[in-house]
């Protein structure tokens, strides 16, 4: 998942929206992090969602359909997921989505010690431009992949998969709120089971 879908998972299993959103800027052991309990409570909670999305039947179907970019189907599921919680996000939360969001900015901290300077970076970021409530826009959806085409070490363009999106996305919106339930259903027991 990405950002908006794992500081929604932190919500809905009072964890450390911080460890969460850590998870993708961290490497190595969790035990051997320097960070408090909960901060990696949060990245190990990241990574067991990462693990489960990515080996979830219904994600390894859509990345079949990607063609010669599903090499890249984790990276660019990951990115059209947040879009589809984004538009969907009344289905799945109490507050609006700009609500939500802004409740995150303040939240997510950047003042711990051995914070990677690309978590502060991108956090600042994220903050400056709201990122998380520009998930339910599909031109940010297309910045956020083109972004991402440029940092790959081989230049792939991921927005090419846009199409497909496009032509699939009544199917995607059907299904995508049973998947994320179960994602939902598995974060909370994983994130309890934890404690």
């Amino acid at each position: 998942m990405n950002y908006l879908a794992h500081l929604h998972l932190a919500a809905m299993t009072d964890t450390s929206p911080t460890g969460n959103l850590l998870g993708d800027f961290v490497k190595g052991q969790v035990s051997g992090l320097n960070y408090n309990d909960k901060i990696k409570q949060g990245i190990q909670l990241h990574r067991s969602i990462d693990t489960f999305t990515d080996s979830h039947l219904y994600t390894k179907s859509l990345t079949r359909e990607l063609g010669s970019l599903r090499r890249y189907g984790g990276i660019i599921i990951d990115v059209l997921y947040d879009h589809q919680l984004a538009i969907n996000f009344a289905n799945f939360h109490h507050n609006s989505l700009p609500v939500f969001a802004q409740d995150c900015y303040i939240q997510l901290d950047t003042n711990i010690k051995h914070l990677p300077d690309k978590y502060i970076t991108t956090v600042s970021a994220m903050k400056q431009m709201d990122w998380l409530s520009g998930y339910g826009d599909m031109d940010n959806i297309e910045r956020a992949l083109t972004g991402i085409s440029r940092r790959l070490k081989k230049p792939v363009e991921l927005t090419e998969s846009l199409d497909w999106y496009l032509e699939n996305q009544a199917a995607i919106e059907q299904d995508f709120p049973e998947f994320y339930n179960d994602l939902i259903d598995y974060a909370v027991k994983t994130a309890a089971s934890n404690r």
